[in-house]
């Protein structure tokens, strides 16, 4: 009787050790399942970080490309308005505008006209039907041909 004890403590001790191995496997292989989708997570969180950053250095240089357009753009905006500063400097205006103050005031109307369109277009306005389909000296825009009259060619 002594033996059969003897082996049911045994049986129970591998039992016990049986159930703790199981456990400690269970235990295990759920901890390795919820590393793997941790690892999962953040491999996709890294990747669409990387794609972000991508994508907002790709944004980075569409906007210096169009800011040097809009500065050179700007640049000969400056240089036109100069040259006509240069010509009006070079003109008596006041002689001219004491004898014929009508005929003055028109040709600067006109001017500037042009010049405020040739700004609005440096700033983004579109050009319309006349400007671009404008091909004869007396319907391009003076202060800005090149921008504002593409199909004018002097």
């Amino acid at each position: 009787m002594f033996a059969i004890k003897k082996y049911l403590i045994i049986a129970a001790v591998l039992a016990a050790a049986g159930f703790a191995l199981w456990q400690y496997y269970t235990y295990t292989q759920n901890q390795i399942r919820i590393y793997a989708e941790n690892a999962a997570k953040s491999e996709m969180a890294q990747k669409a970080t990387q794609a972000a950053l991508d994508k907002t250095q790709e944004d980075l240089k569409r906007v210096r490309i169009e800011f040097d357009k809009a500065n050179s753009k700007f640049k000969a905006a400056d240089t036109r308005v100069r040259n006509l500063e240069n010509k009006l400097a070079r003109h008596e205006l006041d002689f001219l505008a004491a004898s014929r103050p009508k005929d003055v005031q028109k040709i600067i109307d006109k001017a500037s006209d042009n010049m405020l369109r040739c700004l609005e277009i440096v700033g983004g306005s579109p050009l319309t039907e006349d400007e671009i389909n404008a091909t004869k000296p007396s319907q391009i825009n003076n202060e800005c041909s090149d921008i504002a009259n593409p199909n004018y060619k002097p």
